[in-house]
C-alpha cells in the first residue's frame, strides 16, 4: 500500500517542529525497519527576496487539514492511504489526534486520539507506530511488534530535544540552504545541547548537532561564533568523542582559518587515531597553512590506512607536485596499479602523471597500455582524449569522446570538451546539436549562460557580430553609439549575457543608471558567475544615490564569492561610498596583502585611503 504521512498541524503555543517530527518518526520506523512504501510530506512556502527564492516550513492550519486539500493530494499522488493529525500541548503533556483517510472516503476511515504526559512519550510513540502499521497493512518486525521498542534513551526531554533539533537539520536540507532570513539555528543548537546534557549516553542529539553545524557552515547560516561555541560546548560535554573536534575543524576551514582547523583535527586524532579521513583533513589544513612536509606525512599515513580505493593518494600526489617533486608521483600511482591492473582509474592517473612529470612519450605509452589492459576502458579514453587534442590527433580524440558519451550522454563537461574538439576540427556545424544536449542536461546556470552564448553565436552570427561591433565602439569610447546598436537587439538576444554586460557598462558610463541597473540585474540572472556584473550593478545603485543598498548588495555578493578579487574590490569601494570607511580600509589592506604590489589595483583603491 502506498501511504502519505502529513505533518501534524500544531495548536497555538505548541511547537510545530514536534508536530512534524512526531508524524515523521512513525513513518520513518515503518519505511526503514519494515520496508513500507511510506513517504512523509513537508509543507514549504516560497519567499521571494532580492537574493533569490527562500523557503520556510508552513503549519497548514490551527486545526485539522481541510478535506479539499486531502482530496487534491489523493488526486496528485495516487496514494492509497493518508495519515494526518493535530498536536496540542496541554500542561506538561500532549494530545495528538491522528486521522486515516482513503480515496473518495469523505469522512476519515479512522480517528485515533492519544493523550499523554511526558513520562508516557515513548509508549505513545510506539502505539502510533503500531496504529499506522495497522492502517497501512504493514507487517511489523519483532522488535516493533512487541510491548516496547528501542529509542536510544529513557529521558523524554532528551528525546524531545533531539526531535526539535533534527527538525532544523531537516529544514536546512530541504531548503538546500535557502532558509528564511528570520531563521536562526541558535534555538536548535540550545535544545540539542540541553538534550545531550540530559542523557550523555544518548547519541542522537550529539550526532544531530554535528549535522546541524556542518550544514550551517556549508550554507553560511548563522555566525561563525555561534557554530564555534556550539561545538566547543559539545566537546566539553563529551570530551572523549572526536566528532565535535572534527566538525570544529571543518568550521574553521570554512572561514579560511587552517591553523585553527589543524589544531581541531589534531585533537580529534588524539581521540580517534585510526580514522584515515582525519589524517587527510589535517593534511589539507597543514598544506593551506604552508606546512607541506607535515601535510605529506599525514597524507602518507592516510594512504597506508585506507582500503583499496586510496582516496588520499590524490592529496599526496598534489603535495608532491606543489613541492616540485612531480617525478615522484608516477611511482606512487604505479605502486597502487601493480596490485590493481584492472583499475582503469589508476591506469589513467598513472599515465597522466607521467605526462605532467615531463615524460610525455612514456605517458602516451601508459595510456595505450591502459587501453589494452582494461576491458572497460572508457575512463582511460576520457582522460586520454584531451591529450590527443593537444597532439592534434583530433579524429581519434573525437572517437574517444563519442565512446564516452555513449556511456554518459548527459556528462556536461564531457559534452563541452567534445564541442570544443569539433570546433578545432572545423566541424562547427555539428556543435549546435552538442550545445543543445548540454542545455537539455540541466547544467549549472553559469555553464548554461556560456553554452547558450556560443549557441547564439553559431546560429545567429549576424546578430552576434552586431554585439561585437558595439563592443568595438565602446573600446573607442563611443558608449552612446554602442547603446544605439545594442538596444534593438534586446528582444532578439534576451538570453545572450554578453549583450547585457555591454549594455550595463555603457549605460553606467553615460549616467543612465536606472537602465544600467536593469541591464546588470538581467546579466546577473543569466550569468551569476560574471564577476564584473556585480560592479556594474553596484555602480548603477550608487549612481542613483542608493549607497547603502549598493553596499549591502556587495556584501551579499562577497559572501557568496569569497575568492573573487573584483567583487571584493567593488565591496571596498561600495563601503567607502556608504560611509563605512573603517571596513573599506580593512578590505583594501586585505586585498593588497593578497595580491602584492599591483599598480592597476592601486589605481582602483586609491580613493579609499583619501
Amino acid at each position: 500500500m502506498k501511504v502519505a504521512v502529513l505533518p501534524f498541524n500544531a495548536a497555538e503555543g505548541t511547537k510545530p517542529a514536534l508536530g512534524r517530527q512526531f508524524a515523521a518518526f512513525a513513518a520513518e520506523q515503518l519505511r526503514t525497519q519494515a520496508g513500507a512504501d511510506i513517504n512523509t510530506i513537508s509543507y514549504l512556502t516560497q519567499i521571494e527576496g532580492e537574493d533569490g527564492t527562500r523557503v520556510a516550513f508552513v503549519n497548514i492550519s490551527d486545526g485539522m487539514t481541510p478535506a479539499e486539500q486531502l482530496a487534491e493530494l489523493f488526486q496528485q499522488t495516487q496514494v492509497e492511504l493518508i495519515s494526518d493529525g493535530f498536536l496540542k500541548e496541554i500542561g506538561g503533556g500532549f494530545e495528538i489526534t491522528q486521522r486515516f483517510h482513503v480515496p473518495g472516503g469523505g469522512d476519515p476511515k479512522a480517528i485515533e486520539v492519544f493523550s499523554f504526559n511526558r513520562a508516557d512519550l515513548f509508549v505513545t510513540l510506539h502505539r502510533m507506530v503500531k496504529r499506522l502499521a495497522d492502517h497501512a497493512e504493514v507487517g511489523l518486525p519483532e522488535f516493533l511488534a512487541g510491548e516496547t521498542m528501542e529509542f536510544g534513551t529513557d529521558n523524554a526531554e532528551a528525546f524531545l530535544g533531539f526531535l526539535e533539533g533534527y527538525d532544523a537539520v531537516n529544514y536546512i536540507q530541504q531548503a538546500n540552504g535557502m532558509v528564511a532570513k528570520e531563521f536562526s539555528p541558535q534555538p536548535a543548537i540550545d535544545v540539542l545541547l540541553e538534550a545531550t546534557q540530559a542523557d550523555l549516553d544518548f547519541e542522537g542529539p550529539y550526532q544531530v548537532l554535528i549535522q546541524l553545524t556542518r550544514a550551517c557552515a556549508n550554507y553560511r547560516i548563522g555566525t561563525f561564533e555561534m557554530l564555534e561555541k556550539a561545538l566547543t560546548d559539545l566537546a566539553r560535554l563529551l570530551p572523549e568523542e572526536f566528532l565535535a573536534y572534527f566538525a570544529l575543524g571543518e568550521v574553521y576551514q570554512s572561514i579560511n582559518a587552517p591553523g585553527k582547523a589543524a589544531e581541531a583535527y589534531e585533537k580529534a586524532l588524539s581521540l580517534e587515531p585510526n580514522d584515515p579521513a582525519l589524517y587527510t583533513r589535517l593534511g589539507v589544513a597543514q598544506l593551506q597553512s604552508g606546512m607541506p612536509v607535515n601535510a605529506e606525512r599525514n597524507f602518507r599515513k592516510a594512504v597506508d590506512m585506507e582500503g583499496e580505493e586510496k582516496p588520499s593518494a590524490d592529496f599526496l600526489a598534489n603535495v608532491l607536485v606543489q613541492t616540485g617533486r612531480a617525478h615522484e608521483v608516477p611511482p606512487l600511482w604505479k605502486g597502487l596499479l601493480d596490485n590493481q591492473q584492472e583499475n582503469a582509474v589508476l591506469h589513467a592517473k598513472y599515465a597522466m602523471s607521467l605526462v605532467q612529470a615531463g615524460k610525455k612519450p612514456e605517458g602516451i605509452a601508459a595510456f595505450e597500455a591502459g587501453l589494452m589492459a582494461v576491458t572497460e576502458n572508457t575512463v582511460v579514453k576520457r582522460v586520454y582524449a584531451p591529450l590527443l587534442v593537444q597532439n592534434e590527433d583530433l579524429d581519434r580524440a573525437m572517437d574517444f569522446y563519442e565512446d564516452c558519451l555513449d556511456e554518459a550522454p548527459n556528462d556536461i563537461p564531457l559534452l563541452l570538451e567534445y564541442a570544443q574538439t569539433l570546433e578545432a576540427a572545423d566541424r562547427s556545424f555539428e556543435v549546435p546539436a552538442v550545445l543543445k544536449n548540454v542545455l537539455a542536461s540541466n547544467p549549472d546556470v553559469n555553464i548554461r549562460a556560456q553554452a547558450l552564448a556560443r549557441l547564439i553565436e553559431l546560429e545567429q552570427p549576424k546578430r552576434a557580430e552586431s554585439v561585437d561591433n558595439a563592443r568595438a565602439k565602446m573600446e573607442s569610447g563611443d558608449f552612446a553609439g554602442a547603446i544605439k546598436d545594442l538596444k534593438p537587439l534586446r528582444n532578439w538576444l534576451a538570453d545572450y549575457w554578453k549583450l547585457w554586460a555591454l549594455l550595463s557598462s555603457a549605460y553606467n558610463r553615460t549616467d543612465q543608471f536606472t537602465d544600467a541597473e536593469e541591464s546588470a540585474k538581467r546579466l546577473i540572472e543569466l550569468f551569476p558567475g560574471c564577476e564584473p556584473a556585480y560592479g556594474e550593478f553596484s555602480a548603477a545603485l550608487s549612481g542613483q544615490g542608493r549607497l547603502e543598498e549598493a553596499y549591502n548588495f556587495m556584501k551579499f555578493a562577497a559572501n557568496n564569492n569569497p575568492s573573487s578579487l573584483p567583487i571584493h574590490i567593488n565591496l571596498a569601494l561600495a563601503a567607502k561610498r556608504a560611509g563605512q570607511e573603517d571596513e573599506a580600509r580593512a578590505l583594501a589592506k586585505q586585498i593588497r596583502e593578497a595580491v602584492g604590489p599591483n599598480p592597476e589595483i592601486e589605481e582602483l583603491l586609491r580613493d579609499i585611503d583619501a
